[in-house]
């Protein structure tokens, strides 16, 4: 479940970060309208209890806040290297890598 917790923090991460002009501006080389905006940080701070949630049902109240807390190291720490490295192409490679994980912890 531990992947779980990452793919939804990375998912965060790359929605929330999307949801900011500059950084949408760099991946798709358009501003983002309003709307578009508003739609990627609400799903993105969704996304943040939701993998609070798992972390917590997974590893107890003792434990799991803290797989969590860094999780969402890991998973910031990833995107801004993706990020830095292929601004263009980061989504694309974040996204697969995401879906990777959340199919490992499923299964």
């Amino acid at each position: 479940m531990l992947g779980l917790v990452l793919a939804l923090s990375l998912t965060a991460w790359i929605l929330l970060a999307l949801g900011l002009p500059r950084h949408h501006k760099a991946v798709f080389g358009t501003d983002p309208a309003p709307a578009r905006r508003r739609l990627l940080r609400a799903a993105g701070w969704c996304l943040l209890p939701l993998g609070f949630a798992v972390a917590a049902a997974d590893r107890g109240w003792g434990q799991g806040p803290i797989f969590w807390a860094a999780s969402l190291v890991i998973a910031a720490l990833a995107w801004v290297l993706l990020m830095t490295l292929w601004p263009r192409r980061s989504w694309a490679v974040a996204v697969p890598i995401s879906l990777l994980l959340a199919a490992t912890a499923l299964v």
